[in-house]
Parts: structure tokens; C-alpha cells; sequence
């Protein structure tokens, strides 16, 4: 009776010891306790691997599955603000070949100081992390990736810009073509489109990352049209030499063949000749007969009758 009494005493400490497993069991499984300002979380669990979704850092997400030892993992991913600053330096392609054409060889390279400030998007770090191996230990050399990235595609939207003479809004007639204003100086309205199209299309390229802010400062950007021209005279010249020499080709082989044909001529006649030499050199009578026929300004029907005998014994 004491017994049953002293227990309906001491009622609440197995409340007690209760209530604070139920607060142990809430407080380990919240999720959110372990993670810092700015850093976001995958989960992987055991049973189905990496999660689709990503954890914020701020509410309340409870996992049972933290409460079993390694059942539950966190890949934790700092998402804070990185800065760039970079340079783009390029020059249009075979932009020398085309300068050569003008006295002064206008410059066709591209300069571009570039400033970005950017950061992953949160939605983005389930595939990061599950499928391309990103964690916070590699995250500087992820961003250093990632900078390689932004500026070589930089470079490949300046290069697409002046290349294909989209990158200036001045009229033609504005500026001398080929003096150094037009090649050095960077018009206003070439800078803005270059810059606006630099900025779209860094934004558009990266849908992993969120841009806060993209500052490109065009120092100094080539004349599109003026290497459009000088291309396009470039190329009508090497057509042009095509042609010429498509026309050559045909009185190059018939200049070649009239050679070989007065080359097999003239040896024919020195064959000729020398067979001649041989003989007169194995009958020397031979010679005063040539002699006599000369002279004597003998016709054929002469020769028949001839005594040749006596007349080339009368010449020794």
C-alpha cells in the first residue's frame, strides 16, 4: 500500500525521463541544428542514396534516420558570394592576314576587364553534389573552374560579337575606315551591346550559378566592319589568284609539251649526226664523194652513170 502510495508520488519522473527522450529524439533529428548561416545540405541516406531535394539553413526539417548511427549523412555546402575579376584578351581570327592589306595595320584585338559576383543556386547543389562529386573541401577549386568557365566563355561571346560585326550601333560614316579612332576607340553604343550581350550571355550559359552582379568594361574593342571589309577583300583576292592560275595551268601544259617535243627533235638530229660521224669516220673516200657531188653540181641520173672509182681515185 506504502509502495503503490510513494509511486503515485513520483508519477512525473518517468514523465519526465520521457519528455526529455522526446526532447533528445527532436533535437537530434532536427537537421537545421547542424547546419550554419549560408550553408545548405544534401541528405544521403542508406536506403535511398542522395536526395533530390536540398536542405535550407533556416525552418525545421526532422529526419528519423539521423537517430541511427550511419544511416543518415549531410554533405553541407557553403553557398556564400564569390568574386571574379578576370581579363579578356583575344584577337579575331587570322586578324594579322587582314591587317596587312592596309598601310597602317589596324589592330583587331579585344579587351575586356571583367567583374562578376556570383553564387551557386541553392536548387542546383542535389545534382552537384550527387552526380559531379562537389563538397566543401573542393568548393575553392570548384570556383576556381567556374571562373575558367565564365571567362572563356567571355571571350567566346566578345569574339562572336566583333567577328560578326554585331558589336557596334555606330553608323558607317561616323569614323574614318582604318584610321586609329575607328580601331582603337570603342564607340559608346559598340561598348553597351558588347556589354549587354557579355551579360546575357554569361547568365543564360550558367544556370547553375546566380549572378548578383556582372560588370564588363570594354578597353578596347576592333572595328567589326572595317575587318568584315578587309575580309571580304582578303578573300576576293585569294579568288581571284585561283582563277589566274586555273587559267595558267592549260598554257603551262602545252608550253611544257612543245618543249618535250623540240627536246625529242633536237635529239633526233644529234642522233642523225652522229650516226653521220660514224660514218664518214669508217669511210673517209666518203667525204671527197660528197666533195665531188657538190662541185660538180651532179644530178641523180649523173650519179647513176658515174664512175665513182676513177673519180675518187683521181681526188687522192
Amino acid at each position: 500500500m506504502d509502495r503503490e502510495r510513494v509511486m503515485r508520488s513520483y508519477w512525473y519522473i518517468p514523465t519526465a525521463v520521457l519528455l526529455v527522450l522526446v526532447i533528445v529524439g527532436v533535437l537530434a533529428g532536427w537537421v537545421q541544428l547542424s547546419l550554419g548561416p549560408d550553408t545548405w545540405a544534401v541528405p544521403f541516406t542508406t536506403s535511398r542514396g542522395f536526395e533530390k531535394s536540398v536542405i535550407r539553413p533556416s525552418g525545421f526539417t526532422w529526419r528519423w534516420e539521423r537517430l541511427v548511427p550511419h544511416a543518415f549523412t549531410l554533405y553541407r555546402i557553403t553557398v556564400g558570394a564569390e568574386k571574379a575579376d578576370m581579363e579578356v584578351k583575344a584577337v579575331l581570327p587570322s586578324a594579322e592576314t587582314y591587317s596587312s592589306l592596309m598601310p597602317d595595320k589596324p589592330d583587331f584585338s579585344i579587351d575586356i576587364k571583367l567583374s562578376a559576383m556570383y553564387r551557386i543556386r541553392p536548387d542546383a547543389l542535389p545534382e552537384l553534389v550527387g552526380s559531379e562529386g562537389l563538397r566543401q573541401e573542393n568548393l575553392g577549386d570548384w570556383y576556381d573552374q567556374m571562373n575558367s568557365e565564365i571567362q572563356r566563355r567571355a571571350t567566346e561571346i566578345a569574339m562572336g560579337m566583333a567577328g560578326a560585326g554585331a558589336g557596334t550601333d555606330a553608323a558607317p560614316g561616323d569614323t574614318e575606315a582604318g584610321s586609329p579612332a575607328a580601331v582603337s576607340a570603342v564607340a559608346p553604343g559598340g561598348a553597351a551591346s558588347l556589354s549587354q550581350a557579355i551579360i546575357h550571355g554569361l547568365t543564360a550559359s550558367f544556370p547553375k550559378l546566380e549572378f548578383l552582379s556582372i560588370a564588363p568594361v570594354v578597353v578596347k574593342m576592333p572595328d567589326p566592319q572595317l575587318y568584315q571589309k578587309l575580309r571580304s577583300a582578303y578573300l576576293a583576292i585569294i579568288d581571284q589568284r585561283e582563277k589566274a592560275l586555273s587559267r595558267l595551268v592549260p598554257q603551262q601544259v602545252a608550253d611544257e609539251v612543245s618543249r618535250d617535243r623540240a627536246l625529242a627533235g633536237h635529239e633526233a638530229s644529234i642522233a642523225i649526226l652522229t650516226k653521220y660521224g660514224e660514218l664518214l669516220a669508217k669511210y673517209p673516200a666518203l667525204i671527197k664523194f660528197l666533195f665531188l657531188t657538190t662541185s660538180q653540181k651532179l644530178t641523180p641520173k649523173d650519179l647513176q652513170t658515174l664512175d665513182l672509182l676513177d673519180k675518187l681515185g683521181g681526188l687522192e
